[in-house]
């Protein structure tokens, strides 16, 4: 099931940032991150962070309405071992793996469509690239963010504790694979951590979602392709 957005923004332009952008990037971080208010849902990141990214990293794609920078998607390229989600994945250290290490959206133009864009962005970045494999990190509770990733593709293939301890979903995409042919499944609620974490110890993956009608959500958990 896929929520109601508004309409995307077409005054919008999407730009790749450069280290002169720090600052702008940085400030919209702390913005973004102070809106929600909940480092256990969105993990906060150093200015140093950014710099690295920056640096050679990888690299941030923006959104910019006019001279204002209202949103940016990152793509880490260049992953320290607590970050190298290879073997978690199954993949080789000769596998070109990179992983959307976070996006923010000014409050004030959120519901715009502006997090799927940096998501489709950045894939098709890494595809330019040469990357094959991409995956993401996301909290079973922020809802802004794990089910953009599933509509672009993505399955919850683990839950992992990260961040100082918090619930974490990996989210992975093989950009090379064809798109799966719907197969038997069973609906999960995101709520219910243990029965997801067996389901994935059987084989399963998270690859579709829907809103139930007391406001939560589930995943639907299918057999790996």
């Amino acid at each position: 099931m896929i929520e109601m957005k508004e309409a995307p923004d077409t005054s919008a332009r999407h730009v790749s940032l450069s280290v002169s952008d720090l600052d702008a990037v940085y400030a919209l971080h702390l913005a973004a991150t102070g809106a929600v208010g909940r480092p256990e849902l969105i993990k906060p990141e150093s200015r140093d962070f950014f710099a690295r990214i920056l640096s050679g990293g990888g690299r941030i794609m923006g959104v910019m309405r006019g001279d204002a920078l209202v949103a940016y998607g990152v793509l880490q390229l260049e992953l320290p071992p607590s970050e190298d989600a290879r073997p978690l994945l199954g993949l080789s250290p000769a596998d070109r793996l990179a992983k959307l290490a976070g996006a923010a959206v000014l409050p004030q133009a959120w519901g715009g469509g502006i997090h799927d864009d940096l998501i489709h962005l950045r894939v098709e970045d890494a595809r330019r690239i040469g990357v094959g494999h991409l995956y993401a990190t996301s909290a079973p509770g922020n809802f802004r963010s794990w089910p953009n990733l599933v509509e672009a593709g993505f399955a919850v293939r683990a839950i992992v504790e990260k961040y100082g301890g918090h619930l974490r979903y990996i989210l992975y995409r093989d950009l090379a694979a064809a798109e799966p042919r719907d197969a038997d499944g069973v609906w999960c609620g995101v709520e219910d951590i243990e029965r997801q974490r067996s389901l994935i110890a059987a084989g399963c993956v998270g690859a579709r979602w829907r809103k139930r009608a007391d406001g939560g959500r589930d995943l639907w958990y299918r057999a790996a392709a």
